[in-house]
Formats: structure tokens, sequence, C-alpha cells
């Protein structure tokens, strides 16, 4: 996952110890999903681990018309691996190759 240097707007708060532990626990969940979820998309569309890259969850804004729920769960540098829940589908992507 990439990593981007924030600048908070206010101060941080640190949370309690139980919060905190709960929040390391559903931080490694839910990495360990998108992963897998990004491991699954990848090997089902043919990409090599190589060039599967980044993994992600974004949603992805269609103009198609009902029932398409898609999420990139990969981005490389030939493009990016989504998922339609909806449909239970994966399909590759690449967002330099889409028009405005």
């Amino acid at each position: 996952m990439s990593t981007v240097q924030l600048q908070p707007t206010n101060e941080t708060v640190l949370l309690n110890s139980e919060d905190r532990h709960r929040m390391t626990r559903l931080y490694e969940e839910v990495l360990t999903r998108l992963e897998e979820m990004a491991m699954i998309t990848a090997r089902n569309l043919g990409m090599p681990a190589a060039v599967a890259g980044e993994v992600l969850f974004h949603p992805i804004a269609s103009r198609l018309a009902g029932g398409f729920h898609a999420v990139e769960v990969l981005r490389g540098s030939l493009g990016s691996g989504c998922y339609d829940y909806a449909q239970g589908s994966c399909f590759e992507f690449n967002p330099q190759l889409q028009k405005e």
C-alpha cells in the first residue's frame, strides 16, 4: 500500500489502550483481506505477481446503468485489477485509457 505524508489539521488524539489495540487488530484484518482480494483477482486475470503492484480499495465510478459495483483492488504498471462484487466478476482496468 502506498504511503503519503499527511499533515494533521488539528492536534492528534492518542487512543486509549483498548481502542488502540482494537484499531491495530482491525487494521491487520483489513490489510490481510485486501491482500487476499488482490491475490485472487490477479490470479483470475492471469496477472503475474511482479506486475500486480499496489493493493488498494478504490470504488470505480461508472457510467454504466444499474448493477455495477466495482472496486479497484490492485494497481500495477500495466493497469489495474478490479472486482465487481454485484456480479462476482474480475476485470482489468486502465485508468489512463478512460476518457473524461
